[in-house]
């Protein structure tokens, strides 16, 4: 039987900071969009935040993010992986046993009760490169968009890591509209929800090309000084609310 997650607000405060400090070691910077749109839904409804799966870095980047969005933030995880880093238990990893899912997925779903909780899922379930089409999403995210209260909203979530300036990647994150989660739960409606989290990928490429405007610097990069630009400003701003 499934237990309740074992999310510690304590231990999460004192997670952050580490996090961070990994994160920028190792990535030269994180950096996303549509955090403050995200944020704005998130203060009056819970959200379902679906997004691909590059690198087991993944996990780190839900801790970073989910402080600026003001959230409480959850993941559906392998119960295997758990049980391999346990630490993601105390951070809000919620177990899915991919042989039986449902009863990981209703205990998930019954998370989104009230306002500020976001729930991440990584629909293919796997890592897989991110210009790899079609993104290969399973039909879970359709179960729990069926399981998730009418009130819910699922939002894509693409996610990228690319070279810039500098020896090490660039994590890249990028949030699109609410999806109401009747239309994923429709017969076509996981690849909807593919093409939707394509799009912000889409984005993440112009970003990179540098046609797209709007990418916060979550951690900043070790070249680019944080203190600088719009997007610092706004960081600034979320974090101080």
């Amino acid at each position: 039987m499934d237990r309740s997650p074992q999310r510690s607000p304590l231990f999460f405060r004192l997670a952050r900071p580490y996090v961070r400090r990994q994160l920028g070691r190792a990535l030269d910077g994180l950096y996303a969009a549509g955090i403050e749109e995200t944020r704005e839904l998130l203060a009056t409804r819970p959200v379902i935040l679906a997004a691909n799966h590059v690198a087991w870095w993944d996990p780190l980047l839900l801790v970073a993010l989910d402080e600026v969005l003001g959230a409480e933030g959850y993941a559906l995880m392998d119960r295997e992986n758990l049980g391999r880093f346990p630490i993601f238990t105390r951070l809000g990893g919620v177990p899915l046993d991919r042989e039986r899912p449902r009863a990981g997925l209703r205990l998930a779903a019954g998370l989104l009760d009230r306002p500020r909780r976001a729930l991440w899922i990584f629909p293919q379930g796997h890592e897989r490169p991110p210009h790899l089409r079609p993104l290969g999403f399973r039909r879970g995210v359709s179960i729990l968009a069926r399981l998730a209260p009418s009130d819910a909203l699922v939002v894509p979530v693409g996610i990228h890591y690319a070279f810039r300036e500098g020896h090490y990647p660039a994590a890249l994150v990028s949030m699109g509209a609410g999806i109401d989660p009747r239309e994923v739960a429709q017969a076509d409606g996981v690849r909807r929800l593919e093409g939707a989290v394509e799009r912000e990928l889409a984005r993440i490429d112009r970003e990179l090309e540098g046609t797209e405007p709007g990418f916060v610097p979550i951690v900043p990069s070790r070249l680019r000084r944080p203190d600088r630009g719009a997007g610092a400003r706004l960081l600034d701003r979320l974090l101080r609310r």
